[in-house]
């Protein structure tokens, strides 16, 4: 165990404005604070009396303005361990609030310890029975943490899966360590699985992008051929087809991270609801370096899988390009018996458009 923490939890409002997103009203030390994301940006922590610190949106909600000293009536339901309730309503002085985090799944109304040990001797000599005290802590590594927590259980001699055995301390995992609860359920068999899923992904990828550009120097490759008469040099014949990869690129990839981050935003929610790691709140990032990774990767792709086809328009003589061409050209002749369709005649102005202004190009960059 790194660090540990206290909670001492009063009771919860759950009606009238916290009938949407729940409010829990509880003692926490600094180190809970911390890590339950409830330490004031403005003013501190309650440290007597009926002093309080908030979220500013449960402030909104209670109708009072985020100002220090400001007065905060709160009416809740007081709860033990077996969840006998009344209600209690009290006046606080605000000394602390932060601003609300819309992935929390409650609102945290913090108080001080005099105030929780205060209520909870009330309630205890009304016949209740003492207040749930939580104690949060934080292991020295993030891997199986139920598994270790289990494990500190059965240490200690306690149990941890009954709500009625007094010798029972329940545990639980932060939800904002789902990642964790991931990966101790992932046996190596899958791992190894998934894995060679995404490299078959990966492979192909490249191997359709490879034919693509493969066929294309195939088709063209009297053309290609033809340059070289006029001194086109190898090199600038590779780089006039790693031109034509990048300017697809530049097409291709907006379009595909907008269509990627659509699906994405669609489907997953839809998956994690299916398994054990649905938290209830799902969100998709858009962080910069998921896109700019994505760019990267796909720039990568590219540019290897057109690397061969342009060496084999770079080592094809005008004599091979036209023996190769007039060849393919034989063999279309005699498949060709219904005439041309209108389609065709226009993909086949489109590429000798592209012709031309290639032929262009190489002529000024050869001069």
């Amino acid at each position: 165990m790194k660090a540990a923490g206290v909670r001492k939890v009063i009771g919860i409002t759950a009606e009238g404005v916290f009938s949407k997103t729940p409010a829990e009203i509880s003692y926490m030390d600094a180190n809970c604070t911390k890590w339950s994301y409830a330490t004031p940006t403005t003013g501190r922590m309650p440290e007597s009396g009926k002093e309080v610190a908030m979220d500013t949106a449960a402030l909104q909600l209670l109708g009072v303005t985020p100002e220090l000293g400001a007065e905060v009536t709160v009416s809740y339901s007081i709860t033990d361990k077996d969840q006998t309730a009344f209600t209690v309503t009290d006046t606080f002085t605000l000394v602390g609030y932060w601003d609300y985090d819309e992935l929390m799944p409650v609102h945290y109304i913090n108080i001080s310890r005099d105030y929780a040990d205060d209520i909870e001797a009330q309630a205890v000599k009304t016949g209740l029975q003492p207040f749930r005290t939580d104690l949060n802590v934080m292991m020295a590594s993030s891997t199986n943490i139920q598994g270790q927590m289990e494990q500190v259980d059965t240490d200690l001699g306690y149990t941890w899966d009954s709500y009625t055995d007094p010798n029972s301390v329940r545990i639980g995992v932060n939800w904002g360590y789902t990642s964790s609860q991931l990966e101790s359920h992932l046996d190596p068999e899958l791992v190894i699985a998934i894995a060679a899923f995404l490299l078959l992904v990966i492979f192909t990828g490249y191997l359709i992008i490879y034919n693509i550009f493969q066929i294309s120097v195939a088709g063209d490759i009297r053309f290609y051929g033809l340059l070289k008469t006029i001194g086109t040099t190898p090199r600038q014949l590779k780089r006039i087809i790693r031109q034509q990869a990048l300017l697809l690129c530049l097409i291709g990839i907006p379009a595909g991270l907008l269509l990627g981050y659509g699906i994405g935003a669609v489907l997953v929610p839809v998956v994690l609801r299916s398994t054990q790691l649905d938290a209830g709140i799902t969100t998709i990032s858009t962080s910069p370096v998921i896109f700019v990774g994505s760019v990267l990767f796909a720039l990568l792709t590219v540019l290897l899988s057109c690397s061969k086809p342009g060496k084999m328009a770079a080592r094809v003589s005008p004599v091979e390009a036209t023996k190769y061409t007039d060849a393919m050209q034989t063999k279309k002749k005699q498949r060709s018996t219904r005439g041309a369709k209108l389609h065709q005649m226009a993909f086949a102005i489109w590429d000798e458009t592209k012709k031309r202004r290639c032929w262009w190009w190489c002529l000024w960059h050869c001069r």
